[in-house]
């Protein structure tokens, strides 16, 4: 039997979650299978990414699309640093306790602020 991806309960039929949203998902180091659809209703040729999960893990899911599209954007307020990291797509400022713990004994590069 196939077992969820997330929990890995086999007792229950599978659900199939498609995410597309042009960015290498890979980082996030989750075990997405890569799908290519080819229909003129999906973009042609498009990288989808899948998982396949049961009832319980889908409704996790769909409860957390739900918790941060209703939470709003996250305000990321200066550190001061001027070291700035990209994380899953964007740009964040991090401490330099932050950096050295992710880079030990390399420099980071800053960026001065226009203040």
């Amino acid at each position: 039997m196939e077992a969820c991806q997330r929990c890995h309960e086999v007792e229950e039929d599978r659900r199939t979650l498609w995410m597309a949203c042009f960015y290498e998902m890979d980082e996030l180091k989750l075990p997405f299978t890569h799908e290519v659809l080819q229909t003129h209703i999906q973009d042609n040729g498009r990288k989808f990414y899948t998982l396949r999960v049961c009832k319980d893990c889908r409704a996790d899911w769909m409860n957390a699309i739900q918790s941060w599209f209703n939470e709003g954007k996250r305000d990321f307020p200066s550190c001061g640093s001027g070291i700035y990291v990209r994380r899953n797509g964007a740009n964040i400022e991090i401490t330099d306790e932050e950096w050295f713990a992710l880079n030990p004994g390399i420099e980071p590069v800053r960026f001065k602020s226009d203040d």
